[in-house]
């Protein structure tokens, strides 16, 4: 499952450069602002199922915590560096919106990763379309 979370974040930055990178000019503002979808999608789904699976991977068989309990373990240094590096990045607000979807479900579930990554794709697409129909047209 890991290979298809890594082809679905290189679909999406092969997408963004292509729309930002080399079609910039062919494409209007609006055509540019919906193209979003096309590459927001499977970014989002890729980063949450790679972090998903990482946590799955490193909590093990025996662990029966939560996945917050689990990052801040120090057990996997880079899952503690990756949660502290969200909370600075984009702040408490971001990483509650990065962990709902990985607290959500139990980490000895088989398709843990694909579910954190369908529903983090959700939560964020939500979000999109909160942003566009509320707040974009009144910018």
């Amino acid at each position: 499952m890991k290979y298809l979370y890594l082809a679905a974040i290189l679909c999406g930055f092969g997408i963004v450069v292509y729309f930002y990178g080399f079609n910039f000019d062919n494409m209007s503002e609006t055509d540019l602002v919906n193209s979003v979808l096309y590459w927001y999608v499977p970014l989002t789904f890729g980063l949450y199922g790679l972090a998903a699976w990482k946590v799955k991977k490193s909590a093990g068989d025996d662990f029966s915590g939560s996945a917050l309990k689990h990052i801040f373990s120090g057990k996997d240094m880079g899952l503690t560096v990756l949660g502290v590096l969200l909370i600075v990045l984009s702040g408490v607000i971001g990483f509650l919106l990065f962990i709902i979807p990985m607290s959500i479900f139990k980490i000895k579930s088989k398709v843990y990763d694909l579910s954190v990554a369908v529903v983090g794709s959700l939560l964020w697409l939500a979000g999109l379309y909160f942003f566009f129909q509320v707040l974009w047209p009144s910018l």
